[in-house]
């Protein structure tokens, strides 16, 4: 019990705390950023547990984060907004979401350093300690073999753009393709034309695969071919950009695949 953990506490265990977290997870998740104010080393590390049931908003998801900022608990939960919108709140690996989620940011001040002297660089040290966790959560997703972004420009609103983003995301026959390798461009333009937004125009849709271009103005690419395709989605890292119109806003959603190994864990694993 409590006893027993406050026995066990040192200065070198965030290993073994990250371990003791995990539970369909098959890696620890760690990560930590340090950065100078006035001589001064400012750290911050954290660590996530979570491999299904993800989509946060939040999740089957546990992250926390620590920091010896100096920092009340408004300047500390206005970072934490700022950051998690940037990270937990855009992945996903099967859009299922649980009553189980947290992600906290504590700070012990011991750095002496006060977070008004250095608000941009604390934030920008955060968002990428928050992002690497959440990328490590994709990474070790449930019976996930694909990383996945999916990015979207050029929508009305971000929030257009994060609609499309997250159809295409959550989409089966994406997902069950992109573990196929197989590049069916075919379910991803109708997951786009499914979303949920107004005045999408299927002229306006350009689709490319990491560097490969497979439609333009709505129609496959004419110097698109199937090998380049397959080629691209037989990596492990993938990029799905799609464009829906040519304004300034952007979204970007990670994700997984759909493997047998999901379908085996989730038929065989009761909470």
């Amino acid at each position: 019990g409590i006893p027993k953990a406050i026995v066990k506490l040192s200065n070198d265990a965030m290993s073994d705390v990250a371990k003791g977290i995990l539970t369909t997870d098959l890696v620890e998740k760690t990560a930590a950023k340090q950065f100078k104010v006035d001589g001064k080393v400012i750290t911050i590390s954290g660590i996530a547990k979570g491999s299904g049931m993800i989509r946060p908003d939040m999740a089957t998801m546990l992250s926390f984060v620590f920091t010896d900022i100096k920092a009340t608990q408004s300047e500390l939960q206005a970072a934490l907004t700022i950051a998690t919108n940037q990270s937990f709140n855009r992945i996903t690996v099967d859009g299922d979401t649980s009553t189980n989620d947290a992600c906290t940011l504590s700070a012990t001040g011991m750095s002496g350093v006060n977070i008004h002297d250095c608000v941009d660089e604390f934030q920008q040290a955060l968002n990428e300690v928050t992002r690497s966790l959440a990328h490590q959560i994709i990474k070790d997703g449930e019976g996930a073999t694909k990383f996945v972004e999916v990015c979207v420009k050029g929508g009305a609103s971000n929030d257009d753009c994060l609609e499309v983003a997250y159809t295409v995301a959550h989409s089966p026959l994406v997902k069950t393709a992109l573990f196929a390798s197989d590049a069916n461009w075919g379910r991803i333009l109708a997951a786009v034309g499914r979303a949920n937004i107004s005045g999408l125009n299927i002229e306006d849709i350009n689709i490319s695969l990491n560097d490969v271009s497979i439609i333009q103005a709505g129609e496959p690419d004419e110097s698109y071919t199937e090998a380049a395709g397959s080629n691209e989605m037989a990596k492990d890292t993938i990029v799905i950009t799609i464009e829906i119109g040519d304004s300034a806003s952007q979204e970007s959603v990670w994700t997984t695949d759909f493997s047998y190994d999901y379908v085996k864990i989730n038929a065989e694993y009761r909470t």
